[in-house]
């Protein structure tokens, strides 16, 4: 009996570990672009309509860095996909609603920092 109840813990502690996991799992991860001193990286990400892209700055940045909308889908407002300016702490993580190429760039270093999301259906 006791090995009975022992295997029924541990099956129902598999159980929830499975039940957790599993939409995690089944979900697409989210990109992630590093923003550093004078990049972007990757400088191409694909992804589903409404998947988001995690624009992350580097805490190594000694320089304020932006995303910035220059080119996208019509009907897309350029104001919904600018981040704030700085160098340590910003948080950009915008949602792609519409399919189509969103071209980035930095304001500050518009001719080194590129860079393209794509959205597909």
């Amino acid at each position: 009996m006791r090995t009975t109840r022992g295997r029924a813990i541990a099956l129902g502690a598999l159980a929830t570990v499975a039940a957790v996991a599993a939409p995690a799992a089944a979900g697409a991860k989210t990109p992630v672009v590093k923003v550093g001193d004078d990049f972007f990286t990757p400088t191409d990400v694909s992804v589903k309509v409404d998947d988001k892209v995690n624009f992350k700055w580097l805490g190594e940045n000694s320089n304020p860095h932006n995303v910035t909308l220059t080119k996208g889908p019509k009907k897309v407002k350029k104001k919904d996909f600018k981040s704030a300016t700085g160098s340590i702490g910003v948080r950009f993580k915008p949602k792609f609603e519409k399919k189509g190429s969103y071209d980035f760039i930095c304001t500050i270093h518009p001719t080194v920092m590129k860079m393209k999301v794509t959205v597909k259906k």
